[in-house]
């Protein structure tokens, strides 16, 4: 006997659907944003007798549909009835899409021309959405003259590998919409003058977002970008941060002390913190988040002597302390970091902190939002020919 819950459940029809599936959806988009218009305003027009906008659709297209090479998806682009109709009888050879993707255009100034272009939209435009500013090493073994190559150690793979130092921004908007912004590529340089830090690469591209839009963002950024100097550049240049607190972070608490009749302020080491809150934070259970009160680090800021002289000092500044757990790892423990990049843990509990002390909860959100980055670091790894041209630019 059929039960009444069957019964009630709607019938679909299941419809099979070929190669190319959703590819007039991204054309709408695609003009929607005028990007054609956009290739033509950066000095990307033709290649190998085809529009490079095409060009960039089609191999965009296999690339969605995990083709994984510029052979590949030059069969590809020659199967999807779509792609047939809008290249016009045309053929895209292998050979045009590794010229095309080897060339070095200026896709610097075709990002930033379409981060503005999203800004103008009120649906992606940033308002009260989030900026992850992350990094990751995309792997290259083939590549052996690139200069922009290099050995770096990968933490979660435990070796040593001949990669890519990709650096870049990711918005999270709160309506669900998701969308890559901006991304430089970090490498050793043997000069002095032409040596950059991943920090430097990360103030460049917060720049050139302020000049496309001036509104108040958070910036959930790994462990790694924990440096006093660049969290209070960040909150000059109107951004909120949140990060994990590292083994090392010195934070401090005050305290009345009743023999000198003043407050005064104490070390206090996050694995500490952490051990003292953890009996609150097990009662809430897995998954919660427990916000610490009067909690500050120091921040360096310049100032002049009385002889005018310019000097570095250190002042309190009170800050977010966000104690969350989460579920652990059987391979977490067999990571291999230096001792001060490990971060503040107690038992299954570690420490978010955040210049916004006026919004915990809000922080622990933008925090749980970084880890979307990784769809995009897996799509930049399977696609690596499409970074690889980026990185050339």
């Amino acid at each position: 006997m059929i039960s009444l819950t069957i019964l009630c459940k709607p019938s679909f029809a299941k419809k099979d659907h070929g190669q190319g599936a959703g590819i007039p959806v991204l054309k709408t988009i695609w003009d929607l944003f005028d990007l054609s218009l956009l290739f033509f305003q950066s000095g990307i027009r033709n290649h190998s007798g085809t529009p490079a906008w095409l060009l960039a659709f089609a191999y965009i297209c296999g690339l969605i549909n995990h083709v994984d090479s510029a052979n590949q998806n030059a069969k590809f682009s020659t199967k999807v009835p779509f792609l047939r109709q809008l290249l016009s009888g045309e053929i895209i050879s292998q050979s045009a899409f590794s010229r095309f993707l080897s060339k070095p255009f200026q896709w610097l100034w075709f990002s930033l021309g379409r981060l503005a272009r999203l800004q103008e939209n009120s649906d992606s435009r940033l308002t009260d959405g989030d900026i992850i500013l992350d990094d990751t090493k995309v792997e290259h073994p083939h590549g052996k003259k690139i200069p922009f190559l290099c050995w770096l150690f990968d933490s979660s793979d435990k070796r040593h590998v001949w990669c890519i130092n990709l650096v870049s921004t990711l918005s999270v908007l709160k309506n669900g919409l998701e969308y890559p912004m901006l991304w430089r590529f970090w490498g050793k340089a043997s000069q002095e003058n032409e040596k950059q830090t991943k920090l430097d690469l990360a103030k460049q591209m917060l720049l050139e977002v302020r000049q496309v839009n001036n509104a108040r963002l958070w910036i959930a950024m790994d462990r790694w970008f924990l440096c006093k100097k660049f969290l209070k550049w960040l909150m000059d240049e109107r951004f909120d941060w949140v990060t994990k607190a590292k083994r090392n972070t010195v934070l401090f608490s005050k305290i009345y002390d009743p023999v000198l009749g003043k407050e005064h302020y104490v070390k206090l080491n996050p694995k500490q913190l952490l051990r003292e809150v953890y009996p609150r934070i097990r009662v809430l259970g897995k998954g919660s988040v427990l916000s610490i009160p009067d909690i500050y680090i120091k921040i360096p800021f310049e100032t002049l002597t009385r002889k005018g002289k310019p000097i570095t000092r250190q002042r309190f500044l009170p800050i977010a302390a966000i104690a969350a757990t989460y579920e652990k790892q059987a391979t977490e423990g067999s990571v291999i970091l230096l001792e001060e990049e490990y971060p503040a843990t107690f038992k299954d509990a570690y420490l978010l902190i955040s210049n916004r002390v006026d919004a915990p909860e809000e922080a622990a959100t933008a925090n749980a939002r970084r880890w979307r980055i990784e769809v995009f670091y897996r799509m930049a790894k399977q696609n690596l020919g499409l970074t690889s041209c980026y990185a050339r630019a």
